[in-house]
């Protein structure tokens, strides 16, 4: 199939849930130079999802390098932080660390509303107007938050939250997510992102998802096919397993 030319929505039952909808995603440079990103995140735009990707301050060249792919495959993409219109805004936690305190999500919505594909440095401002770099996972989950969307999309090296019997989980409860997070049984980088997936789920995001990023199409599988990739943090309400 070629990705760059979207079917019609109507062909396609498991991606009809996702149309109008916008996917976070949160991408770390491994997942920026996979191969099929760009193309992946055009076909949703082109398919009516709102795709909008985030990535660490820090990280200047991997915004650069997705907006130069996106444009250069018939993308609209716009390099944003979070300093814009005041969209985060942030204040340290009790152990002194950067956290979201408060999103305006009106300039997103707007760039997502006419086409536009946001790729979002995790910068924020302080209450004296400062820029202060948040966690990546940390900027995501409150812009998808923000944003009611449909899936929060977390890049994880092992392909989801391990599990010695199975390999992968393949499904946590936001409960579930926040006592594994806590135990201290798993590497610091994924702690905070299934972390950011249970609070994004407590929030209001239909479900987060920590996989590996990296694969191909690996940001759409989910719309296209009925099986879930990776390990899916849903609501406390399960209805089935």
């Amino acid at each position: 199939m070629d990705y760059l030319d979207a079917p019609d929505p109507a062909t396609l039952p498991t991606a009809r849930p996702f149309i109008g909808r916008t996917v976070v995603m949160f991408v770390d440079p491994q997942v920026a130079d996979a191969p099929t990103l760009a193309s992946d995140l055009l076909f949703m735009r082109r398919l009516g999802v709102r795709p909008l990707v985030v990535h660490e301050a820090s990280d200047a060249s991997t915004g650069s390098h997705l907006v130069g792919m996106l444009n250069r495959v018939g993308g609209e993409a716009v390099r944003i932080d979070g300093t814009s219109a005041g969209t985060l805004i942030v204040a340290s936690d009790d152990a002194g660390n950067p956290t979201v305190r408060t999103v305006n999500a009106q300039l997103m919505e707007l760039l997502l509303d006419q086409g536009y594909i946001p790729v979002f440095a995790a910068e924020g401002a302080a209450i004296t107007g400062v820029p202060v770099n948040v966690d990546g996972a940390e900027a995501a989950r409150a812009l998808a938050a923000a944003t009611h969307a449909v899936r929060l999309l977390l890049p994880a090296k092992r392909g989801g939250v391990p599990c010695a019997q199975t390999g992968i989980i393949e499904e946590l409860t936001s409960s579930e997510a926040l006592e594994l997070a806590s135990a201290g049984t798993l590497a610091d980088e994924l702690c905070r992102e299934l972390t950011a997936a249970a609070l994004g789920v407590r929030a209001g995001v239909d479900a987060a998802q920590l996989l590996d990023l990296s694969g191909q199409h690996a940001a759409i599988i989910e719309m296209l096919t009925s099986r879930h990739v990776g390990t899916q943090v849903v609501s406390n309400i399960v209805l089935s397993r």
